[in-house]
């Protein structure tokens, strides 16, 4: 439902009196009126917000402004508007806000099934683009993900332990790709247990970058100084971590 900021004259003093304190915030006003949030500008802190009655006149508005808002968001990898959404007060009531909340998960639920598909496909072998997978693992989705209020917390948890697996199906495909992914999933705000696999992921990778970094070091920069033995070793040591990290993803 969108909001009018003129109405019939026939309307209760309730609600001109409703319509007048969102004329008088020019943030919410527009907000309602645009789906856009002004820079750097908040709704006004009136007590009249918390007032039931309030909530229940504006929060049909609210809701169909919110929730596209959000959507939006995610499409266009807006996160500046959603850190100015996640600012701001939700002007709903329960009722309003359970129904947003529901229209916001199917959509999150939707994203989250896509990146399933295309983890499943780096499981069998399949080819995908990396751009694609790049859509829903990219540090913007990360940072709208984390925007979203603490009710989603835990969808933000399932979500990341899908990123775990799409990083441990790309590791031997593509590294590095494997290593950003990881190094972006970092910054999500999960449950303590998937932040801590996240975490010990990108760590595991780390590990193995900076050995290669090494190995090409020795067999790159030390010219006739450095022995073939030492070579040779640093070769096999190298290639012995490497099949126990695909060991370890394998499991």
């Amino acid at each position: 439902m969108k909001y009018e900021p003129s109405a019939d004259a026939n309307i209760s003093e309730q609600e001109k009196a409703f319509r007048s304190f969102i004329s008088n915030d020019p943030a919410l006003s527009y907000f309602l009126e645009t789906g856009s949030m002004l820079k750097n500008k908040r709704f006004t802190k009136e007590e009249i917000y918390n007032d039931p009655a309030f909530l229940t006149f504006i929060s049909p508005y609210f809701q169909d402004v919110y929730v596209k808002a959000i959507f939006r968001s995610f499409d266009l990898k807006d996160t500046n508007l959603m850190s100015d959404i996640a600012v701001n007060r939700i002007l709903l009531d329960e009722a309003h806000k359970k129904q947003a909340f529901d229209q916001i998960f199917v959509y999150l639920e939707e994203k989250k099934a896509k990146l399933v598909s295309l983890s499943n496909k780096l499981h069998l072998g399949e080819a995908i683009s990396l751009l694609d997978l790049s859509e829903y693992t990219g540090i913007m989705t990360i940072a709208n993900l984390n925007y979203l209020p603490v009710e989603f917390k835990e969808f933000r948890s399932a979500y990341g332990r899908e990123i775990i697996k799409v990083v441990r199906w790309l590791v031997n495909r593509d590294f590095q790709g494997a290593l950003n992914l990881a190094t972006d999933l970092r910054q999500l705000k999960c449950d303590p247990q998937t932040t801590y696999d996240a975490d010990a992921l990108y760590q595991q990778l780390e590990s193995t970058s900076q050995k290669a970094s090494a190995l090409e070091g020795i067999s790159g920069g030390g010219g006739g100084e450095v022995s073939t033995g030492k070579i040779i070793l640093a070769i096999i040591g190298f290639i012995i971590f490497i099949i126990k990290l695909i060991l370890l993803f394998s499991n």
